[in-house]
């Protein structure tokens, strides 16, 4: 109720922002921040990730670059540099998987404060999936993404759904499942709080549409916090809600900014 309470204040101080990236945070746990990259403008996005469900447990270092061709069309790329889990038996260490991609933003739609973007994402498995450090798939993923402020900015509604689509498997072990076509969403709201943002993510994600058995849920309550006028640090503790999901983890982003047109 006050969370509720507080968005519903106006902040007059808050509301004369002008800028999409001043209004709301680069990065975001698991959907994709509607804010888009300027024209020649890059953003780097280091993430520490940590999870576990039962005796097993998974922790990678993640790393995401951001480019903008033009000030709606990006690409970009994301990588496991370091992965580690024991999903198949004992700790294995080593390279994860990487997802290149491209996006068109929309970042005004019938007013300033109603946001759109299409994306196309290709996944590559380059981690080795019988040592358990990747999907051990080819994937295309497209997605759009909405995004509708209230008060001016001071809140946030938003959204990242899709579907993620297998176009060849590599070898997998034995006992490993193979990955099938799923759908996916990941949405939320974010409120403006002290010098950052206060962020509740609800994801999903299920296969069971193509004869699979999954389903899985996540609630994930974070903070962004903007340090500086291009740099930001994201604080997240994702919680699973279903028995295929992990159980609890932690998710650390640094995210800054270089190059582009100055605000």
């Amino acid at each position: 109720m006050l969370l509720l309470q507080s968005a519903f204040i106006t902040h007059p101080a808050y509301a004369q922002q002008k800028s999409l990236e001043q209004r709301q945070p680069l990065e975001l746990v698991y959907a994709d921040s509607i804010v888009p990259q300027d024209r020649q403008e890059t953003m780097l996005t280091t993430g520490v990730w940590y999870f576990r469900k039962d005796a097993s447990h998974h922790a990678s270092v993640t790393q995401k670059i951001e480019w903008g061709i033009s000030d709606e069309l990006q690409v970009s790329t994301i990588m496991q540099v370091v992965n580690r889990s024991n999903a198949i038996g004992s700790t294995k260490t080593g390279i994860g998987d990487i997802e290149i991609g491209a996006r068109y933003t929309w970042p005004t739609v019938g007013g300033e404060f109603t946001h759109i973007a299409i994306a196309l994402d290709a996944g590559f498995p380059t981690g080795n999936p019988r040592r358990g450090l990747g999907e051990g798939a080819y994937t295309i993923s497209p997605s759009m993404l909405l995004s509708r402020e209230l008060l001016r900015g001071k809140y946030q509604l938003f959204s990242t759904t899709g579907f993620e689509f297998v176009v060849a498997r590599g070898r997998l072990d034995p006992f490993q499942e193979s990955q099938r076509h799923s759908f996916f969403s990941n949405g939320g709201m974010s409120l403006h709080a002290g010098s950052g943002w206060a962020v509740g993510e609800i994801s999903t994600s299920s296969n069971r549409w193509n004869g699979g058995d999954e389903t899985r849920i996540t609630f994930t309550p974070s903070y962004v916090w903007r340090f500086a006028r291009r740099g930001e640090l994201l604080f997240g503790v994702p919680i699973g809600l279903t028995s295929s999901t992990n159980r609890l983890g932690g998710v650390v982003k640094f995210t800054f900014e270089l190059g582009g047109k100055p605000d």
